[in-house]
Formats: structure tokens, C-alpha cells, sequence
């Protein structure tokens, strides 16, 4: 059950203590402009209270959802000491207007809750998800340390969002060879978009693979991690 929440930020549950909420999946939503924005929070179960630790936003596709999403990146986060964020999002062109907006304030309601290095905030979006997390990271470069997309592309009509980046934050993607959606013409011509304006872009094409993410989830989060890792905000 969705806690309902007054104003911007999400409530918490006042009736699990942090040591029974570690390694559980746990629903939260904030509230923003009159909108209600579900979202799940896992924290691995090695969390100790005052401990801060790196977050990693999740980015659902079309017709996927935050919770199921999270679970390509459970045991990872666990192993990993990584907290994660996984809202369930309209993934409306609407909608990615106030991802900018959106996405900040999600985190902050998470960081009321859990210890949260705030240096070290990270953004994970597949297809549809990958829109709305190269506008999160590229729009809120000062708050994002980095980002990872698989399976999406900067679109043309979109590119004057790479010039809103206020510092060289970094963008890891990755696509595919027979992606049935993106070409690695439109990725290729992604990173050069993102490289020409200075901004820190590692690209990985991978053969003979399509737009399946659950299908690679396993070498591409740790690959992702490795990247995002050592990128922090200063």
C-alpha cells in the first residue's frame, strides 16, 4: 500500500523500524504539483544508520513499472552497498517536461528517510526510461553525478538539451547491435552529439544483442557501475 503524502515529499512508514526495513523493498510516493509519483526503495541489508551510502535511480520501458524493474538490480545493490529507487512513471512526452523536476524530489524524500551520499547520485534508465534520464542527467547535471541508458538515443528535436549542461557530467550508453528500435547509426551519432559539447560519454555497442536489458542485466549493471562508481559531484 502507497502511503498517501501532503506536499512535495514522500512519508515514511512509521511503523518499520530501520533494521526491519533493510533488504526489503519498500513502496513510497511524493507528491508533486497535484500528482502523485509511486516509487519503491531498496536498501541493502548492510546499511547502518548514519552510513551513507551511493543511490542509483531506476528508470522503467514502456509498459514496465518500478518494482519489477528494481529487480535487475537487487542483488547487485546488495552486493554493491547501493541504494536504490525505482518510481513507476508515465512515460508521456507530458510527463518528461517535469522529469527534471520530478526525479530531484524523489530523491530528496529518500534521502529523509536513509543516509544518502548526496556526491554520489546516480540515474539507470532503459528505452522509454532512457529519455527521461538523459533529460534528468543533462538538465540536472549539478545534483546527478552520472547516468547509464540502455537501449535509447538522443532524438534530433532533443539535442538542445545537451547544451543545458551546466558541467561535464557522464553519460555511459549502451545499444545493442540489432536493436529493432535504435540503429547504431542514431548512437553513434548520440555520443558524438554528447562528446562534442564535453561532456564525458562511455559507448558500448554489443553484438548480436537486441533491446532485451533483463536479457544482459548482469554484465551491463556491473559494467555500469564500474563507470558511474567513480564519478562523484564536488
Amino acid at each position: 500500500m502507497l502511503l498517501a503524502c501532503a506536499g512535495l515529499l514522500s512519508c515514511v512508514n512509521p511503523f518499520v523500524p530501520i533494521g526491519a526495513a533493510m533488504g526489503k523493498v519498500l513502496p513510497r510516493a511524493m507528491n508533486y504539483d497535484g500528482v502523485q509519483y509511486p516509487f519503491v526503495v531498496y536498501v541493502p541489508t548492510t546499511y547502518q544508520a548514519g552510513q551513507k551510502l551511493p543511490a542509483l535511480l531506476l528508470a522503467h520501458g514502456a509498459g514496465g513499472n518500478g518494482p519489477a524493474f528494481l529487480t535487475n538490480w537487487k542483488d547487485f545493490a546488495e552486493s554493491h552497498g547501493i541504494i536504490l529507487v525505482a518510481p513507476t512513471l508515465d512515460l508521456s512526452a507530458e510527463a518528461e517536461t517535469r522529469v527534471p523536476l520530478v526525479f530531484p524530489r524523489i530523491m530528496e524524500a529518500v534521502q529523509q528517510e536513509w543516509g544518502v551520499d548526496t556526491s554520489r547520485r546516480y540515474l539507470f534508465g532503459y528505452s522509454a526510461g532512457g529519455y527521461f534520464v538523459y533529460d534528468a542527467a543533462l538538465l540536472n547535471a549539478n545534483y546527478f553525478a552520472g547516468a547509464a541508458v540502455f537501449g535509447a538515443v538522443i532524438q534530433p528535436e532533443y539535442d538542445g538539451i545537451v547544451t543545458q549542461a551546466v558541467r561535464n557530467t557522464g553519460i555511459a550508453i549502451y545499444l545493442g547491435d540489432r536493436d529493432l528500435f535504435f540503429t547504431l547509426q542514431q548512437g553513434r551519432r548520440t555520443r558524438d552529439l554528447l562528446l562534442s559539447h564535453g561532456i564525458d560519454v562511455h559507448y558500448v555497442e554489443l553484438p548480436g544483442r537486441g533491446h532485451d536489458y533483463p536479457a544482459v542485466a548482469n554484465s551491463v549493471n556491473a559494467d555500469a557501475w564500474a563507470y558511474l562508481s567513480g564519478r562523484t559531484l564536488r
